[in-house]
Formats: C-alpha cells, structure tokens, sequence
C-alpha cells in the first residue's frame, strides 16, 4: 500500500494533515476586531500548538508547489477564511466601519502575510495575540475616514 491509494500526491498528504489540525473558528462576539480575529486564529493557535508551525509550513510549501495540494489549501481558504470574511467586511463597511471600497484579497493578504512570514520563512515562534494584532492593523488601514 502507498499513500497514493488515499491521496493523489505527498503535497496533498501534507495539507490535509495540516488542515485536520487547524480548530473550528470561535464565535466572533460584535467587536470588528473580534469578529476579524475570529477568523484567523485557529491558524495562530495551530502554530502554536506543538508541531503545528512545521506542518502548516510543509503545507503551505505543498501547496505552492503542488497542484492538488494547492486545490486542496485554496478550497479551505475560500470556505473558512475568505467568504466568512467577505461577509464580515461588508457588514462592517456599511456600518462605515471600514471604508467600502476594500480589496478582499488584499485585505487577507494583509493580515495573513506576517503570519505566513514567520512560519515559512523566519521559522519563528508565533506570539499569542498575533492574529489580533494583525486584525487591528487592518481595521487602521481601511477604517472609514
């Protein structure tokens, strides 16, 4: 038996693995903050829990490199992170939370990027609170003037 007769590449192995780890998102509460957070941190809490930062790190590099790894991480970003969050940000910009003219995939890059750089390329420990942070600075960049 191979790992082929489940998965159709080691990329694929990897990410799913990786996935299995990451924890539901928690309720958001009102707060934009929060409720921004809320969406990111279980990958804060994963990397944070034991080996967590290597696997998300095989995965994120699997998914860069491999195409059903990539189809794979893409499918889940989409379903957990990026529609949850295009319904927060809209929400919150016709309250003029946030200005309306926001760039959704901007705005994920923004608040993912730092996270995706201490895992990948500094392999660095990521600090309890990050996500919250990087949920804050977004909200100063795009806030309703």
């Amino acid at each position: 038996q191979t790992i082929y007769k489940w998965w159709p590449s080691i990329g694929a192995m990897c990410v799913d693995a990786a996935l299995a780890l990451i924890p539901d998102a928690p309720d958001g509460g009102r707060d934009p903050q929060e409720r921004i957070t809320a969406l990111i941190v279980p990958l804060e809490a994963t990397a944070r829990t034991g080996n967590g930062h290597a696997v998300l790190r095989g995965a994120l590099l699997a998914a860069a490199d491999d195409q059903h790894a990539g189809e794979v991480w893409r499918a889940w970003m989409n379903r957990d992170i990026r529609q949850p969050m295009r319904m927060v940000l809209a929400e919150m910009a016709s309250k003029r939370v946030i200005r309306r003219d926001f760039d959704l995939d901007e705005v994920i890059e923004q608040l993912l990027g730092p996270l995706w750089h201490r895992i990948c390329v500094m392999k660095a420990p990521v600090r309890e609170g990050f996500c919250s942070e990087q949920a804050r600075y977004a909200l100063r960049i795009y806030a309703a003037i």
